[in-house]
């Protein structure tokens, strides 16, 4: 398990994530962050799923998270925000300052 944290979590987000691990209410053990179908023209992944040998896995905020390791790099800097009014889920890569 690494330390080093590749995504961050808003209050919002990590309140939502740590009372359903808290009280149970995940299909699966972990949260997996990922990209589907490519950088460029790809989509977040964003669900409940169990670890496999290809994934990394953190302890971002009392969270345990995983990530396959081939699309580390797609979400590194990734920010996981949960909007209240939608009961949603929200991934936002910033763009770099230049």
């Amino acid at each position: 398990m690494s330390n080093n944290s590749p995504i961050t979590f808003s209050n919002s987000a990590r309140e939502n994530l740590f009372s359903l691990f808290k009280h149970g209410k995940m299909p699966e053990p972990f949260l997996r962050v990922g990209m589907k179908g490519g950088a460029c023209g790809g989509t977040y992944v964003l669900g409940f799923d169990q670890k496999t040998e290809f994934d990394e896995e953190y302890f971002i905020d009392q969270i345990p998270v995983v990530i396959d390791r081939r699309q580390l790099l797609f979400v590194l800097g990734t920010e996981i925000s949960f909007e209240p009014s939608a009961n949603g889920f929200y991934l936002h890569k910033p763009t770099p300052a230049l």
